[in-house]
């Protein structure tokens, strides 16, 4: 698969994404946890959700080398999509991995032993992000912080969770484009030099 073609990563990331949430539905389904459960339609969730990017999008900026690494595996792919590809890849990943890991898994293992569930659903979010130490530290730390968005305030709502990691990834994908975009004008104008 050529994923450096647009439709061939979009169909890769169709496949991975909502793959996450048939596969939510059936491993929650199997230990009896339905993370439609902890989905409340609350309209206070939204600016919530979109707020709390912002502590996200600041860590983005702020720690180069994960941002770089980004840029370098997923800028070329990204800057051949359409804004309105970025978004549903974003959308698709918001949902799909805020079933998964906060919806089904971390309720279910909290059944046991909820600090344990905190730690060992983000430690696992973070490998399956693991492009290179660093970036699965912050990704481990980004999965806590949606988990606490998810449980820690009030009543428990993954809507939180899912509009924050959705709305971030969104605005990471048009980033790492616009980085990728200038570091290929740099290239090329020093290759005209």
């Amino acid at each position: 698969m050529d994923v450096t073609s647009r439709t061939e990563f979009l169909n890769l990331a169709g496949l991975v994404e909502g793959g996450m949430v048939l596969l939510a539905l059936a491993i929650g389904w199997l230990v009896g946890v339905s993370p439609l459960d902890y989905l409340r339609w609350d309209l206070e969730a939204v600016p919530i959700g979109l707020l709390a990017t912002l502590p996200m999008l600041l860590a983005f900026y702020a720690v180069k080398e994960p941002r770089n690494i980004a840029v370098e595996l997923l800028g070329e792919v990204l800057s051949r999509c359409r804004w309105d590809d970025l978004i549903l890849v974003a959308v698709l990943a918001g949902v799909g991995e805020e079933m998964l890991f906060r919806g089904v898994l971390q309720p279910w293992i909290a059944a046991w032993n909820p600090t344990a569930a905190f730690v060992l659903v983000n430690l696992l979010f973070g490998v399956m992000h693991f492009v290179s130490l660093s970036y699965f530290l912050i990704v481990t730390i980004v999965g806590m912080y949606l988990s606490w968005l998810a449980y820690g305030i009030g009543e428990p709502n993954l809507l939180r969770a899912i509009i924050a990691h959705g709305a971030y990834d969104a605005i990471a994908f048009f980033l790492i484009v616009r980085q990728y975009r200038q570091k290929e004008e740099s290239r090329e104008s020093n290759v005209e030099s």
